[in-house]
């Protein structure tokens, strides 16, 4: 009788195979899919109740032919004094280039209100903050409007 060597080959690697590895990708995908849809729902519901979480800019032209603008900031109760002057101050620097021609503006503080001074479920009341401002060539209306406020150039 002959005798035969039966040979085992036994793999060192200690990583698992391709097959048990799928499932292990598809609950990552699945994680990864999930947290997408949570950041897409939070912002689709931030959209939604944008005014409650950010300050608008509301502007108003001062006369005609003119670009002179009043700007002040409405919102939720984020929109504080100093949210109101933060959104003034972007929409000026976004919608004035100061390339094109310089422009003159001020900011007009209303003293009568406290600093945070729209609580939920109340009535907005008085801007914390009015601004004017507009190109050089309507300096004199600028400064017309803003009476006794420094005047800023840029």
């Amino acid at each position: 009788m002959s005798q035969e060597k039966t040979t085992r080959i036994v793999s060192t690697s200690s990583e698992p195979s391709p097959r048990s590895r799928i499932p292990i990708l598809l609950r990552c995908i699945a994680i990864a899919l999930l947290c997408i849809a949570g950041v897409e729902y939070f912002k689709y519901s931030t959209k939604i109740n944008y005014e409650w979480f950010h300050c608008t800019p509301i502007m108003e032209p001062i006369g005609t032919n003119t670009s002179v603008l009043k700007i002040w900031a409405r919102g939720g109760p984020s929109c504080d004094k100093r949210g109101e002057f933060k959104t003034i101050m972007k929409r000026i620097t976004r919608d004035y280039e100061p390339n094109d021609q310089h422009f003159k503006f001020c900011m007009i503080e209303n003293m009568n209100i406290g600093p945070i001074h729209y609580p939920l479920g109340e009535s907005k009341g008085e801007p914390g903050y009015i601004a004017y401002v507009g190109y050089n060539e309507d300096k004199d209306l600028v400064e017309e409007m803003c009476k006794d406020a420094t005047l800023f150039n840029m």
